[in-house]
């Protein structure tokens, strides 16, 4: 069963599916372009480990045995201090916890030097929408390749948090936001600006200047990720956050999910 809405479905992102929906995303831009590019290109799946550990701050340390200078002691050596004993009934602490996980996206390789002709990476919660310190590293990421010689294909899919800086008012350019930037092009590069209710685009990938962009549909991959995963179980009568608007609700109401 299809999803109710013409383009992507919030209720994904609303509904904690964001991992699994960015792994099978990715892997099916991965299938649908590999027969594009070849054979001068290839498409793989990458991944970056993020390790994430809160900080651990320890406290001022009294040690059991303190070695001080003494000019009173004979000769003007040491005093030795003991300290009082430790305490013999122990206390429960919780120890700093360590995260791990990945995060995927697309490079496009030229198939006779292995460069890295294009990026496409698919915004996630933890680098748009949940803090400064994964928005700080994805950015980092983002310079990385924008001063290469190496395309980025940048998909925002996320009605959370801010919209990375893409030269306009990003938040009144649609819900969703795909940006397009060619080295040879740069800094000018292509917005495609997405209302909620309307229809993903299909979208030009670049391969290197002399080379033919290749067409990508993203609202056929979306529904292909949204059938295979299964996420027609959604409960669509339940209110979400961010909160639907009054369109929204209507065509959810009009095919029976409201």
């Amino acid at each position: 069963m299809p999803s109710p809405f013409p383009g992507m479905d919030p209720f994904i992102e609303a509904k904690n599916f964001w991992t699994d929906f960015h792994a099978h995303f990715n892997t099916e831009m991965v299938a649908r372009l590999q027969p594009l590019v070849r054979p001068r290109f290839y498409a793989t799946v990458e991944h970056r480990l993020i390790i994430e550990t809160p900080d651990l701050r320890l406290a001022d340390r009294i040690p059991d045995v303190t070695i001080l200078s003494d000019p009173a002691a004979p000769g003007g050596g040491a005093a030795v201090l003991d300290r009082p004993a430790a305490a013999t009934q122990p206390l429960t602490v919780t120890l700093p916890t360590r995260t791990d996980f990945r995060e995927h996206f697309i490079e496009i390789h030229d198939a006779e030097g292995g460069e890295v002709v294009t990026v496409i990476e698919t915004l996630s919660p933890r680098n748009k929408c949940k803090g400064e310190a994964g928005r700080g590293e994805y950015e980092a990421k983002r310079d990385s390749v924008l001063v290469s010689d190496a395309s980025l294909v940048e998909i925002d899919l996320l009605r959370c948090g801010r919209p990375f800086e893409v030269g306009a008012a990003a938040h009144q350019l649609g819900d969703y936001r795909v940006l397009v930037s060619r080295p040879w092009q740069r800094p000018r590069a292509e917005l495609y600006a997405v209302p909620l209710l309307s229809r993903l685009p299909t979208i030009a990938v670049p391969l290197r200047e002399e080379d033919e962009a290749v067409p990508l549909d993203l609202q056929e991959a979306v529904d292909a990720v949204y059938e295979r995963a299964g996420y027609d179980r959604f409960d669509y009568a339940t209110d979400i956050t961010p909160p639907l608007p009054e369109a929204a609700k209507d065509l959810l109401a009009s095919r029976g999910q409201g």
